[in-house]
């Protein structure tokens, strides 16, 4: 195609009104691709305009099952018609056996139900600080958790000062000296994928640190081999100390790297101390998130010192269930290896000067841009060229990042991946584009 072919990137009018109303009256958020999303089915999006978009990012991998998978549906539907809510107020009715078939699949004691994977990682921290109080004698004053730099656990008050500096301290006066991603003798960040910066900050306050919370595989990094021996490095560190080890599952489990919890890649000999699941746990159809732990640490949460409301729905004990089900029924870990098996395969011959790498960790897919300085070769201006042409990403730094459905059909699968690789040829030709209002704030690491 040649330039003069290539027609500009224009807003539909529907998606400009809305996009007013939306400066107007809405607060927050992050920065997504200015669509405005209608209706779904499988893998399938609609927008406001009617346009049909194959579905690349999975509601930030919330819907590994894609839109409105029928036996999902079914299972949320019958129990909201059973029953609206039963809470904390009584015994949910389904929830001892439930917890008993959850601590049972995944070799767990107990676990606890809350709603968000915010609440679920800054619940397993809060119980992590108990631990090392209680257990490992650390006074209260001086209890530490470690993150990681660019892990990503939510922005609730009680967890966001492990993460990488987004304004918590200067925009929100959030600060906990005792909960972060850095080595306090020296300020230096914890490194994603290097190793020594661990060694050095547990030599230096393994008596006072309870435990380290981090995303056991990122998806990040070009080889997966280089996010498994830090997380198995980070693990091992953790028994040589007595340091409870935390793997967030909220983003990247359930299934989608081809085992059905990142960190069963580390194998039995190192398996985390709790677990954090949520997203995907349900397939999107109601929100939960579920903490799991050995007897040690989940034997000292006492009364209301863990409750949500919502935290064990029974619409979302149903919701957990049939995703199980489903994934066991279809094979589907097995398949998104097989996701990613396409992807590597069909963009290993992409040589685009402004393309750095592409990369997979199943069905969580990635690809990344070279910084060259030109204002035309941007993630942001990739991503709406995808969307424009019929494929939904999320731009997010120098990476496009990507996710389908477990159950794509392989059509759409392979049909969005010649439109990014299209997109990704005509880059640099495009010089009109409209990519939505600008942004507010600091992007975090997602």
């Amino acid at each position: 195609m040649t330039v003069s072919q290539i027609r500009p990137v224009r807003l539909s009018p529907e998606t400009k009104r809305l996009l007013d109303i939306d400066a107007q009256h809405s607060a927050g958020g992050v920065f997504p691709l200015p669509v405005f999303i209608k209706s779904g089915k499988g893998s399938i999006l609609k927008d406001v305009d009617g346009k049909e978009i194959i579905d690349f990012i999975c509601m930030l991998s919330a819907t590994n099952l894609g839109q409105c998978q029928p036996q999902l549906l079914k299972a949320v539907s019958d129990s909201m018609q059973t029953i609206t809510l039963t809470n904390i107020a009584t015994k949910v009715g389904d929830w001892a056996e439930f917890t008993r078939d959850m601590c049972q699949r995944f070799g767990y004691d107990k676990m606890v139900g809350m709603v968000s994977g915010t609440e679920g990682a800054d619940s397993a921290v809060k119980f992590a600080r108990k631990w090392g109080i209680k257990v490992k004698k650390i006074p209260p004053q001086d209890v530490l958790v470690f993150g990681v730099a660019d892990n990503y656990h939510g922005t609730g008050s009680g967890i966001w000062p492990i993460m990488n500096n987004m304004g918590q301290a200067s925009d929100y006066g959030v600060s906990n000296h005792n909960l972060r991603n850095s080595n306090p003798a020296t300020g230096a960040p914890l490194t994603y994928c290097f190793l020594p910066d661990f060694e050095a900050a547990f030599m230096a306050n393994h008596t006072r640190t309870a435990a380290v919370i981090m995303e056991t595989i990122h998806g990040k990094k070009a080889t997966f081999k280089e996010e498994l021996d830090l997380a198995i490095g980070v693990r091992q560190l953790c028994k040589k100390y007595n340091v409870l080890f935390i793997a967030d599952e909220v983003r990247m489990g359930s299934a989608k790297t081809g085992k059905f919890l990142c960190s069963d890649w580390m194998g039995p000999e190192n398996k985390p101390d709790m677990v954090v699941m949520g997203k995907s746990i349900t397939g999107g159809a109601y929100p939960a998130s579920y903490i799991l732990g050995n007897n040690e640490v989940m034997d000292l949460v006492g009364g209301y010192e863990s409750v949500a409301t919502f935290g064990m729905a029974p619409a979302a004990i149903a919701a957990t269930r049939a995703m199980l089900k489903i994934v066991d029924d279809e094979s589907l870990m097995e398949r998104a290896r097989w996701i990613g098996e396409v992807w590597e395969k069909e963009t290993a011959d992409w040589s685009m000067p402004w393309l750095d790498y592409t990369t997979h960790r199943g069905a969580d897919l990635g690809l990344y841009l070279r910084r060259t300085g030109n204002l035309r070769l941007t993630t942001r201006r990739l991503g709406m060229l995808c969307l424009d042409k019929g494929v939904l990403t999320y731009p997010d730094g120098d990476r496009i990042r990507l996710g389908v459905a477990l159950n794509i059909p392989e059509e759409e699968l392979r049909r969005g991946i010649a439109i990014i690789k299209e997109a990704l040829n005509e880059l640099d030709a495009h010089e009109e584009m409209e990519t939505g209002p600008p942004m507010k704030g600091v992007i975090p690491e997602m």
